[in-house]
């Protein structure tokens, strides 16, 4: 088989990310627009060969276990931007202690109003029907997405995320991803960049994926100050709400790779697992991303405290808790509509649009009123996550 075009796209990716770095090498300083520009491309094409590193690396580890932990590799460029304003809130405090929740919650509402509604109107013009359904594999995540937003509407009530609350959410992913192992999964049929890697020997293969995983992971580690902080400078400058720039473009810098995977997916009519990785996302990003930032907080603080969160903040966990409770609802049944998905499509625009307090309020109000009635009729599917869940205790 000829891999040229994979080849290409490989090293085309790969080359995004040398300005960056070379600007490092010879201490060269460029103006914050600039600065947040090549140190966000190198992020951003660091997270596509991360994405394809960790798809490729499911030939080596078991089908069972693979799809959390691609999960969780595909985010790890989230997990850097955050947990550099986790670092900077513990060590400095002031604003960064703001910027922490912001981009957790913005990740968070992006993965599921961007994300899963894109997923699903492509889906439905690509299977030419209105309803798309899937797996039954999928109930472990629901299940475990269901505790975490059950558990994350008490945040709001206390004002801050305690080291506590992040046992609680470490502790809700461990679990998930022990019983991941145990869960049987979908064959997965790479395409693209993984299956150039996949064709490989052994041994080569392995290699790439290792060298793949540190350059990326390198390229992220030096990138991240400097987009965060040019962000946050560019932003000052144009006279955008610094918040507003850290809670919506620094993830959807970091996140886009993990959708343009899921859309790859979709398009080659393997619509259930696009959804999964993407639930799975969201159940780790819901769980262990929450979990580390208030981890983080202390450890950069040399103490053991809660990260606060005021006013502001509080509305927006209530409303990610909320968003991420209809959107539990929906999919108990293993079905979304298009409908369903346009309402989780709105809903997020509106508040991205009009980002007021009664607003963020009102939609919280929504998510949670529509939500209600379908838990409520949908509560046999609860119980069927749950033996699902029992079962592969047991």
């Amino acid at each position: 088989m000829d891999f040229t075009k994979e080849k290409f796209q490989l090293l085309a990716i790969s080359s995004l990310t040398l300005p960056w770095l070379i600007s490092l090498a010879f201490n060269y300083h460029h103006p914050a627009l600039t600065q947040t520009l090549l140190s966000g491309l190198a992020v951003v094409s660091a997270s596509f060969l991360i994405s394809w590193a960790a798809e490729t690396a499911e030939m080596d580890v078991p089908r069972s276990f693979s799809l959390a932990i691609v999960a969780l590799l595909a985010v790890l460029p989230e997990y850097a931007v955050d947990g550099y304003f986790a670092w900077k809130a513990g060590s400095v405090g002031g604003e960064y202690v703001h910027y922490a929740t912001a981009n957790m919650t913005g990740a968070n509402r992006l993965l599921i109003g961007i994300g899963w509604s894109l997923v699903a109107f492509i889906a439905f013009r690509t299977l030419k029907s209105k309803e798309v359904e899937l797996d039954d594999g999928i109930r472990l995540e629901i299940f475990f997405l269901f505790l975490a937003t059950l558990y994350a509407f008490t945040l709001p009530l206390k004002g801050h995320i305690s080291p506590f609350d992040a046992l609680v959410f470490v502790s809700l992913y461990a679990i998930y991803i022990y019983l991941s192992t145990k869960a049987e999964r979908e064959e997965v049929e790479v395409g693209g960049v993984p299956a150039y890697l996949c064709s490989l020997k052994t041994e080569t293969r392995r290699l790439s994926v290792v060298v793949l995983f540190l350059f990326a992971g390198f390229t992220i580690l030096m990138s991240v100050e400097a987009f965060s902080e040019g962000l946050l400078e560019t932003a000052r400058i144009a006279g955008i709400d610094e918040f507003l720039a850290v809670q919506w473009i620094a993830p959807l810098a970091s996140e886009s790779p993990e959708l343009i995977v899921a859309i790859y997916f979709v398009r080659r009519f393997r619509v259930s697992a696009s959804m999964n990785a993407l639930i799975s996302s969201k159940v780790n990003q819901w769980t262990l991303l929450i979990g580390t930032i208030a981890i983080i907080y202390s450890i950069s603080a040399f103490k053991l405290q809660s990260l606060p969160l005021d006013a502001r903040q509080s509305e927006e966990v209530l409303l990610t808790a909320a968003q991420s409770l209809f959107a539990v609802a929906i999919l108990l049944d293993l079905k979304i509509s298009w409908k369903e998905a346009s309402a989780l499509f709105l809903l997020f625009i509106v508040q991205l649009l009009f980002p007021g307090v009664e607003v963020r309020y009102i939609i919280s109000a929504i998510y949670i009123i529509l939500s209600l009635p379908i838990l409520f009729a949908k509560r046999k599917e609860i119980v069927e996550s749950f033996r699902t869940v029992k079962r592969l205790i047991s």
